[in-house]
């Protein structure tokens, strides 16, 4: 029984994980965002590297275990991995503000995992103003509706 929910955590749609994560961070009015955010970046549909993103790997795995951020004895280089990742188009090396020492970059591959971090990435950097490019923009909230209305 156990196996199954892992399973059905795991396979979560990403706009669904996006509702549960504002909901785990007290915020559900952030959940046309984070839906906004997850069109942009992947059509809100669960993958893994983004290849378009894939060169930048090396150089986010080199840096941030160069600042003591990633430790290679558990996070081992891999070509592409390191680089975005997920539906919400994540840098797997540089948001390791947001998770356990030694976490695993296919872990933002995860829906629910993501979308927790994208919740949390958005509450400290799109407000109360947008201090970043990933911030939704206007697009952003029109590109919510149009997956909440199933288009």
């Amino acid at each position: 029984m156990l196996h199954i929910a892992i399973t059905l955590l795991l396979t979560w749609h990403p706009p669904f994980a996006a509702r549960v994560a504002a909901l785990i961070n007290g915020r559900p009015d952030i959940v046309p965002a984070l839906v906004g955010i997850c069109w942009r970046e992947s059509r809100c549909r669960p993958i893994g590297v983004h290849d378009i993103d894939a060169h930048l790997s090396a150089r986010g795995w080199w840096g941030q275990r160069r600042l003591g951020h990633i430790d290679p004895s558990c996070q081992p280089y891999g070509r592409g991995g390191w680089g975005t990742r997920g539906a919400w188009g994540l840098s797997a090396a540089s948001h390791w503000a947001y998770m356990p020492r030694c976490y695993p970059a296919e872990v933002f591959d995860v829906p629910l995992v993501s979308a927790l971090v994208a919740a949390r990435k958005y509450l400290r950097t799109c407000e109360p103003r947008a201090r970043s490019r990933w911030c939704v923009s206007a697009a952003g909230r029109r590109a919510a509706s149009r997956a909440r209305a199933g288009a």
